[in-house]
């Protein structure tokens, strides 16, 4: 991450704005929430001076002004499509009246944010973290074409390459992954299933390559109340003895999970923008087979690190090539999505929009 900052002309004030639907970091299932703990203490260590925004039960090395409990602990989903927006907007209110007090503003709130960066000439910065292939966007998006946006991988851009938008970067999601670092890796293990029970992400696809493959799977997954139907009626009945259903993992436990699988399944089926999964297999020297979809070959080194497939069916073969894979190269490849690298990437990104803002 480079030497912590002792010139005051190069430490930066930011505020960091977090999603309120689950803890900086959560307990167990949250992508996003992961990676702006990750963010937040990496510019700590770097000498910045962090405030995060974020639910009360939040652990941070940053300076936390807490909003609300986390509101999937509280609300039901119906509520929280009622409440949801009302506190996230509230609090993107309180912000922006003191933005003066930073330098910049990185909002993980995405299109909720947009209006508000017109109160303030204190720079903002959004991190789109999901999908841009959905139609509203394309109507939403080139009404604040100057607001700078980083992308979390250059696919994730594909949707709406046709728009005039301001790109300031494209930074990779990245973890502290020192966990990771000597766990044993299994070649003769599992196949491992991490993720949400959801059908994009392709639950019923890892049980038939498993059945298929003659590798029994391990499926480290959430339930999250809106997929309980399909969970129940559709991923449920085709479970068996080979199927080892284990349900959420917490952070603790993930790096023995990766290290007693021998390969890692990734059947997301949609334009995945990142897919942390990927990176957390590689660093415990666990090789990805996965589907060509979204930002996977952005991640996976075909050959090298897993398997790009097109199909269930080339998934399946690729489950007979796991050992040509070498586990420490996996290692060495997730290195490219460290901590040290994304905070770096993100502080070069604050940097240019001072200086373009000092200039101006």
């Amino acid at each position: 991450m480079g030497k912590q900052s002792d010139d005051p002309d190069t430490v930066v004030r930011i505020a960091q704005v977090a999603p309120l639907y689950e803890a900086v970091p959560p307990g167990a299932y949250g992508g996003t929430e992961r990676v702006i703990a990750t963010l937040c203490d990496g510019l700590v260590a770097q000498g910045h001076k962090v405030t995060l925004f974020a639910p009360k039960t939040s652990e941070t090395a940053a300076v936390l002004e807490a909003f609300e409990e986390p509101l999937r602990e509280r609300f039901s989903r119906e509520e929280l499509v009622d409440l949801a927006p009302h506190l996230h907007l509230q609090m993107l209110a309180e912000i922006y009246e003191r933005a003066d007090d930073f330098d910049v503003v990185h909002s993980h709130l995405d299109i909720w944010t947009f209006p508000f960066t017109r109160l303030s000439e204190v720079p903002t910065v959004l991190t789109m973290h999901g999908r841009l292939d959905l139609d509203f966007l394309r109507d939403l998006l080139p009404r604040y074409g100057s607001v700078p946006l980083v992308s979390i991988s250059d696919d994730q851009r594909r949707a709406v390459a046709d728009l005039d938008l301001t790109w300031a970067a494209t930074v990779y999601n990245g973890l502290d992954l020192t966990a990771y670092h000597d766990v044993p890796h299994d070649p003769d293990g599992y196949l491992g299933f991490v993720g949400r029970i959801a059908d994009e992400k392709g639950p019923l696809a890892a049980i038939e390559i498993a059945r298929r493959s003659g590798i029994p799977l391990r499926m480290a997954a959430k339930v999250d109340p809106l997929d309980v139907p399909y969970y129940e009626n559709e991923v449920k009945p085709e479970m068996g003895p080979d199927i080892d259903f284990i349900g959420e993992i917490e952070e603790h436990e993930k790096p023995a999970f990766w290290g007693g699988a021998r390969a890692t399944l990734f059947p997301s089926d949609w334009p995945e923008p990142f897919g942390l999964v990927m990176i957390e297999s590689l660093a415990a020297g666990t090789p990805v087979i996965a589907l060509r979809r979204g930002s996977v070959p952005e991640v996976i080194e075909d050959g090298v690190t897993g398997f790009i497939c097109d199909d269930v069916s080339e998934m399946v073969q690729a489950t007979e090539r796991i050992a040509e894979i070498d586990p420490e190269e996996c290692r060495r490849h997730a290195e490219r999505f460290s901590s040290e690298g994304m905070c770096q990437g993100y502080v070069e990104v604050y940097e240019s929009l001072i200086r373009n803002r000092r200039t101006a």
